[in-house]
């Protein structure tokens, strides 16, 4: 009895020893498995969408496809100019398909009216997406400041403090940005080149301000460190401000509820009671 327990302690514990040093290779097999089926997922989608990229080719759109390619960087979309108007168009045609199903009768305006709504739902659901972004990252942008300071001022380089803040960061879309900056200085682009295009794919004025601070820094020789301290204090400031604004807004969006929900409720519990004896003594 005691010889089978202790092998049972021995398996248990060489168990223990296996998982404990290799965590590292199961995750990461995990991880690119994961990533393998994202990008089959991804494949799949965008073959569906490139069946009318051919047409959209032929039109002569460049100022609309350049400002359409720029929100869908803002929005964090990983798709083309090109692909999102197939898609405006596909969900056109799903849209006029649904009139056609769920109209009793069909009237020529009512179906065009369906396929306009239809060509436009991809543009709401992209403004709303890169509002939420953009949202995120100001939310995100004071702490991550604050990350880089305390990095690059306990020694670290600008680059490696980056890379250590997305490395050991939660992942959010400024972290994402970050590190394919980060990614882009790999590649051979100055550090000045991916920070700015960083601020284009970015296009928030505080984002702007944390490239323009970095750029002018490492164009005048000062310090970093100094630099991102400064920049710290200016964007929770910023973030600071914003609270109060938002603050000062809430009594004036607060009124329309309340006349709306909460005030006629009220006169019906102040005023029925008057209202009923009036009418019985005028019954009476």
């Amino acid at each position: 009895m005691v010889y089978f327990i202790s092998l049972l302690f021995i398996f248990t514990a060489i168990f223990i020893l296996v998982i404990s040093l290799f965590p590292k290779r199961s995750e990461q097999r995990i991880r690119e498995r994961l990533i393998s089926e994202s990008e089959g997922e991804k494949k799949k989608r965008e073959v569906i969408l490139d069946l009318l990229i051919p047409l959209n080719k032929r039109l002569n759109l460049p100022g609309l496809k350049q400002g359409l390619q720029k929100r869908l960087v803002c929005g964090g979309v990983e798709l083309t100019a090109d692909q999102f108007l197939s898609l405006k168009e596909i969900a056109s045609v799903l849209c006029g398909l649904f009139y056609l199903l769920i109209s009793k009768g069909i009237t020529p305006l009512h179906f065009i009216l369906s396929l306009v709504v239809g060509f436009f739902l991809p543009d709401l659901w992209l403004r709303n997406k890169i509002q939420k972004r953009q949202q995120e990252i100001r939310r995100a942008l004071p702490d991550v400041v604050d990350l880089l300071s305390l990095s690059v001022e306990a020694g670290l380089d600008f680059m490696l403090a980056v890379n250590r803040v997305v490395r050991e960061s939660k992942l959010n879309p400024f972290i994402e940005e970050l590190g394919r900056m980060w990614q882009e200085t790999r590649i051979g682009r100055s550090r000045r080149e991916a920070l700015l295009h960083m601020g284009e794919r970015i296009d928030i004025p505080d984002v702007s301000s944390f490239v323009r601070t970095l750029v002018q820094a490492e164009r005048m020789g000062t310090s970093i460190a100094e630099a991102l301290h400064n920049l710290s204090q200016e964007v929770r400031l910023q973030r600071f401000q914003r609270g109060e604004k938002l603050a000062l807004q809430a009594p004036v969006k607060l009124l329309i509820p309340l006349m709306l929900f909460i005030l006629p409720v009220v006169l019906i519990i102040v005023a029925g009671p008057i209202l009923l004896q009036f009418m019985k003594q005028g019954i009476g």
